[in-house]
Parts: C-alpha cells; sequence; structure tokens
C-alpha cells in the first residue's frame, strides 16, 4: 500500500543510495509562504509608491470632471448623513452579532436613560405647573368671596336713616309689636336622634289608665292588712303541724327497721 510506511531496512537502503551531500529540495525553509502580517510590513515601502502613481495619474485625468463630481458626491454624502442618521436611531435598538442579550439590555438601557429622564422632567414639570394654577385659581376665589363678604359688612355697618319724630302720643309704644323668639344654643336639625322617649305628663283624650297607674292612687304596694296577716299566720301554723307529723312517722319507721335488723341478728 503507498500510504504505509516503508520497513526500516528499505529505508536505510534507499537513504544510502542517495546520499548524504544532497542539494536543498523545494520543501526547505525559504520555499515557504510568508505570512500576510510579515508581508505587508516588508512590502509597505512599494504599496505607498504604487498608490502614489495611482493617484497622481487620477488627479491628471479627473481635472476636467472634479466639479461635476463635487456636485454629485456632496449630494450623496447629504442623503447619506440622513440616511445614516435613521439608520443609526435604528440600528441601536438592534442586537449586534456575536453580542449577548446582557450586554444588549444593558446597552438598550443605556440609550434611553437619558430619554426617560427627560420624560420624567416634563411629567414633573406638567404636574407642578397644573397644581401651581389650581392653587392660584382656589386662592383668586377666595379673594374674591372674601372682598365680597367685606362690602356686605361694610354695607351693614352703614348708619341708618334717623327716623322721623311722631308728633301725636302712640299709646301702644310700651306693648311689643312683634312676637317674641326663644333662642336656645342647641342648634336644630332635622335628622336628630332622641337620647330618650317622650314623657307625657297628661293622658291623651280618650286613654284609659294601665293597671300600674290605678293601684297607685290608692294603697302603696307592700302594705297588708289584719285579714291578710291572720290568715297567713293560719298558714304557718298548718305548715309547721304538717312538717312535725311528717318528721314524727318518719322516726317511727326508723325504730321499726332497726327492731327488725336486731332480732334477725338474734335469730341467725
Amino acid at each position: 500500500m503507498p500510504h504505509k510506511r516503508a520497513k526500516r531496512s528499505v529505508r536505510e537502503n534507499e537513504r544510502k543510495k542517495r546520499g548524504d551531500d544532497l542539494a536543498p529540495t523545494n520543501d526547505s525553509l525559504s520555499n515557504e509562504p510568508i505570512p500576510k502580517a510579515l508581508s505587508r510590513v516588508l512590502n509597505a515601502a512599494k504599496v505607498r509608491e504604487e498608490w502614489k502613481i495611482k493617484k497622481r495619474k487620477l488627479e491628471e485625468d479627473g481635472d476636467s470632471k472634479s466639479s461635476d463630481k463635487r456636485r454629485k458626491l456632496d449630494d450623496d454624502e447629504k442623503n447619506t448623513k440622513s440616511k445614516r442618521k435613521e439608520s443609526k436611531a435604528t440600528s441601536k435598538l438592534t442586537i449586534k452579532p456575536g453580542e449577548s442579550i446582557q450586554h444588549f439590555n444593558r446597552r438598550v438601557e443605556d440609550d434611553m436613560r437619558p430619554l426617560v429622564k427627560a420624560a420624567v422632567q416634563t411629567s414633573n414639570a406638567t404636574v407642578r405647573s397644573a397644581a401651581k394654577a389650581e392653587k392660584e385659581a382656589k386662592a383668586a376665589k377666595k379673594q374674591k368671596g372674601k372682598s365680597v363678604k367685606e362690602d356686605l359688612d361694610d354695607a351693614d355697618s352703614k348708619p341708618l336713616a334717623a327716623p322721623t319724630p311722631v308728633t301725636g302720643a302712640d299709646k301702644h309704644a310700651s306693648k311689643a309689636k312683634e312676637f317674641q323668639k326663644v333662642s336656645t344654643s342647641a342648634p336644630r336639625r332635622l335628622n336628630d336622634i332622641a337620647q330618650a322617649p317622650p314623657e307625657f305628663k297628661k293622658l291623651p283624650r280618650g286613654a284609659a289608665p294601665s293597671a300600674s297607674e290605678r293601684g297607685s292612687g290608692g294603697k302603696r304596694d307592700g302594705i297588708l292588712s289584719m285579714a291578710q296577716k291572720a290568715m297567713m299566720e293560719r298558714e304557718r301554723e298548718n305548715a309547721i303541724a304538717r312538717y312535725r307529723e311528717l318528721k314524727a312517722r318518719q322516726r317511727k319507721s326508723g325504730e321499726k327497721s332497726d327492731e327488725r335488723d336486731r332480732d334477725a341478728v338474734d335469730e341467725d
């Protein structure tokens, strides 16, 4: 197989046939490719010279077309600037390639923070202005009411015209010409709560007096007559006699039961 390594004996024989003092092959270090970064550094002077020559040729060839190009370039720059501003405003809120969600959220918060702050300040200013205007309106209304009240007080305090003297003698001058009014300190309201039921000193017309009111007009409560006292004494003596008879019967029945128990014990 071609991809297999040959035996060691075969390799040593081939090395002897080739010899030792040989010329370098294409795989030497001098033929290896140079990295791009190193090639830019080594060829920097050459690239600069080529760019200068190219720029000189463009300046010589484009003198006649420079004015038209400049106008077009100015117009294009204005259009591109406006488009860039619009795209910049929209691209700020889009996630960039390779950007994590955490960094994207932080960038959005940083961009939106001044806008939110400005909005909060404007709203607070409007609220303050509205509150101030309302306060001023209330103060003006209050001042207006106070001025109207002062005007009324001034009108009331002005002295009235002196009454004309009466030539004839008035016989009713000493009598009151108006009904008397009773002034009470307690205010009268429509929905006052009664603290106690009303008390009627006299019965209404056609009402019959109750039993307590009837008895109150005669004898006083708790006082007994002589007949009632005698009847209560007789009932008391009868109750005592019945109680004594009951106790005597219970004592006799107890003594009989004791005698029976003794006879039963003697027989045993």
